[in-house]
Formats: structure tokens, sequence, C-alpha cells
């Protein structure tokens, strides 16, 4: 048998935009003076960061909306109270998207503004999907390092009906040994930790997936759950690389499908697990059998959808059908999880094919503000946010978008993942605010 290894090595830019107001924070109990005084650093500016001076920028459509009920984010700001007050518990956040989302840019930035929101709670990276194993693009700050041959499906194939989850993508191996190492590198994540790690996969197979560590010290116990179609690795200390082994045991089961990892440990801080595909659209994530059952692995507490851009970009744009469609991921997310928040982002601006504006956008944003009114939950504008229609232009020639007029550059990302952490800062002080009344 013939062993490959690969390995991602380009690094992106870093572009830091703004500084939040929240470090100074310690984990404290919630008292009404504390949350006073909360409530008057979080309002000290219009948003809770400060800007950058881009005069092309909607500030004023900088706000998470809801137009019906918002009481499953009162939830969601609850928990997080504990985090902020008292530094105890763990909140576990679900980004889902396409491209903008697979690159891990804009998510990343989201990522870090919340871990480092408040000192000493942190928490860890949690789901990923090794993509350069199923031949996509991978995000640079997770490394997968693999050896054997490895085939991808992801759920924009539409001619295929194999199985996908939460991933929206899987990897598939025919070899009868292979391995994969996950490390961490760069210097938004300086050290991710885990002690426990769930790998999904399917079942139909008589692989056995298994762990080990170049410290023969390291004790690690297996167990594989048949019915929720993983294998569980809990070790005895906190780890920083992941080292796996996938052994063909029967000779008439012929492949393994990988699809993804979901890293684990105690600490207390926020999860912020990001699965995105390229040009994946909202009947693509349908398409994914298990999305609701894997997602409740991660447990969710806000759930953010970040799907539209590539709907808008099918000649064929219906706007009945994707607001059915997305009808239909949120009742699949409230299977699993009926108390989790949901976040609706509208489509960035864009272009089709660089030549002229995609007005399907205004009809994306028109059918968000309608399952925010009819199915409780929040909506941010990204589309006004960024200036309208036609700013991408503006994006571009401020090297924050590309030049195929869709998708941002690394500066372009962060700044998007700054925006929304202010959004969703300033409405987290709307419920301090609340709290500090009598």
């Amino acid at each position: 048998m013939k062993m490959k290894s690969r390995k991602d090595t380009k690094a992106p830019g870093r572009t830091r935009w703004l500084r939040p107001s929240l470090r100074a924070f310690m984990p404290l109990r919630l008292t009404p003076a504390f949350i006073i005084l909360v409530h008057g650093a979080l309002h000290a500016q219009d948003n809770p960061l400060r800007t950058p001076e881009q005069p092309f920028l909607g500030m004023a459509a900088n706000h998470i909306v809801f137009k019906g009920d918002s009481s499953a984010w009162e939830a969601y700001h609850a928990r997080l109270d504990k985090l902020v007050f008292e530094g105890r518990g763990q909140l576990n956040i679900v980004h889902v998207g396409g491209s903008h989302v697979q690159a891990d840019m804009w998510s990343m930035e989201l990522r870090h503004r919340l871990q480092t929101m408040v000192p000493g709670v942190r928490a860890g990276r949690g789901f990923i999907f090794p993509y350069n194993m199923a031949k996509s693009n991978n995000p640079w700050w997770y490394n997968p390092e693999y050896t054997g041959r490895w085939t991808g499906l992801r759920n924009v194939v539409r001619a295929d009906s194999s199985t996908l989850g939460i991933a929206g993508i899987s990897a598939t191996t025919r070899d009868t040994l292979t391995t994969l190492k996950i490390s961490f590198r760069g210097e938004v994540y300086p050290r991710y930790t885990f002690d426990r790690v769930k790998v999904l996969h399917r079942m139909d197979s008589s692989y056995e997936v298994g762990a080990w560590d170049i410290d023969p010290a390291v004790r690690i116990t297996r167990t594989v759950n048949v019915e929720g179609r993983y294998t569980e690795f809990a070790f005895d200390r906190q780890m920083d690389t992941l080292r796996l082994t996938f052994t063909r045991t029967d000779t008439n089961q012929r492949q393994f499908t990988l699809h993804g990892l979901i890293l684990e440990n105690s600490d207390p801080g926020i999860f912020l697990h990001a699965t995105g595909v390229n040009g994946a659209s909202t009947t693509n994530w349908l398409r994914c059998q298990r999305f609701a059952e894997e997602l409740a692995y991660l447990k969710p507490d806000l759930v953010i959808f970040s799907v539209g851009i590539n709907d808008a970009h099918d000649p064929d744009f219906k706007s009945a059908r994707y607001e059915s469609n997305y009808r239909e991921l949120i009742r699949r997310v409230r299977s699993v999880a009926p108390d989790a928040a949901i976040l609706l982002t509208t489509n960035t601006d864009s272009y089709m094919k660089r030549r002229s504006p995609n007005t399907n956008a205004t009809a994306v944003r028109e059918v968000m503000l309608r399952l925010s009114a009819t199915e409780g939950v929040g909506v941010w504008d990204t589309f006004g946010v960024m200036g309208g229609q036609g700013s991408v232009r503006l994006w571009e020639d401020a090297d924050l978008a590309k030049s195929d007029r869709i998708h941002m550059t690394r500066a372009g990302y962060a700044l998007l993942g700054d925006l929304l952490y202010s959004a969703m800062m300033e409405k987290y002080g709307e419920h301090v605010k609340r709290q500090a009344r009598p």
C-alpha cells in the first residue's frame, strides 16, 4: 500500500481592527451594583467596540433585530452571565455557512473576540473537519497531516445520496491503515487543549479508530458508541495534538468514512464550532441527513446561520423556496436544541460574475425578517452593515474584498467578525441593563 502525506503550509495575513471594551472584566458575582458598572462599560460608546473609520460602512444597521419573540436570547444571555460574572460554565455557539465559513476567518475572528472577552475563561476549539483530506481548502489555524488515500464528498454534489452530517462534507478511505494528526498553529490560538475527543464516522464498516501519543505515559480510554455513530477517546491530561489511526479489521468491509471531530474539555468558556462548505445553499444543507443528530453532540446555546449567498447566485432563485428551506433548517435545530437561540445573518453584498450587483440580496434580507417575526430568531443585517447594494466594490478598493466581488480578504472577514461581535455585545448590554432594574 502506498502511503502519502499532505500538509497545508500557507498562512494568511492578520489585521486587528477593533478593541473590545470588555477585556477588563473579571468573573465576579452578579450584583446590582456590578451590573450597573458593566452596563456603563458596554455603553460607553454607541457600540462596545471602537469601529474603524470607513465611510462606506452602514453602522446604523449594526444591530441584532427581532421582529418577534426573543425569549430564547434571554436564556442564552442568562448562560453568558454565568461566564461573565461568575467564571462558570460553557457556552456553545455553532456557525453554519458556505465558503465564508469554511475558511474559518470570519468565524475565527468572532471566536477570538468571544473567547478573550473575560480573562480566565476560554474553553476550546470544538468541532473541526480535516478539509484537506477531502481535497478542499482547510482553515490555516489547525493543521491536519494525514497518510493514505482519501476521497471527499460535499453536500453540493446533487447526484450523490451518501449520508452526511453537521460538517456537510465527509472523507472516505479504502486503505487498510491510515493516520491523522491534528495540531494548532498561528498567533490567534497560542494553545488549544482538549481531554476528550469524539470521532464522528459511519458505522457500516469494520474499521477500528485508535488514538495514541508520543508520550507513552499518556493514558487513553476508548469507547465505541454504535448507536451514536462515534468513537470517543478520554485522555488523562490536557492534550494539544491529536493522533489517530484508522485500521481495517475485516477484508469484507472495504471503506471508512469520517464525518468530523469534536475536541472537548471541561474548562469554563466559549466554544464556537464552525462548519461550512464551499458553494453550499439551504438546499444543500437540507441534504445532510444527520445534521440534527450530530448538532445535538455540540449542545448549542446559539446557532448562527450564514446561508444564502449561494442561493442568491442561483439563476433560479425563488424567495418562497428559500424561506421554506430556512424554516426546515430552523425546525431541525429545534428538534434537538429547542431552547437554543438562533441568529440569521443576511448576505454579504456581491456581484454576479463581477459585472452586476446581485439584487437577490434584498430578497434574502426580507425573507430573514419574515422568519424573525414568525420563528422568533434574530437577524444581523450583514448586507446593510457592509453599506448596501454595490458596497462590495468599496470593500474591494479598501482591500477588504477580493476581485471576484463575492469573497472577503482576510482583513475583510476579520472586520465582519468584529462588527458581528459588536452587535452581539450591544444586545447583551441591553440584557445587562434590564437585569439592573430594581
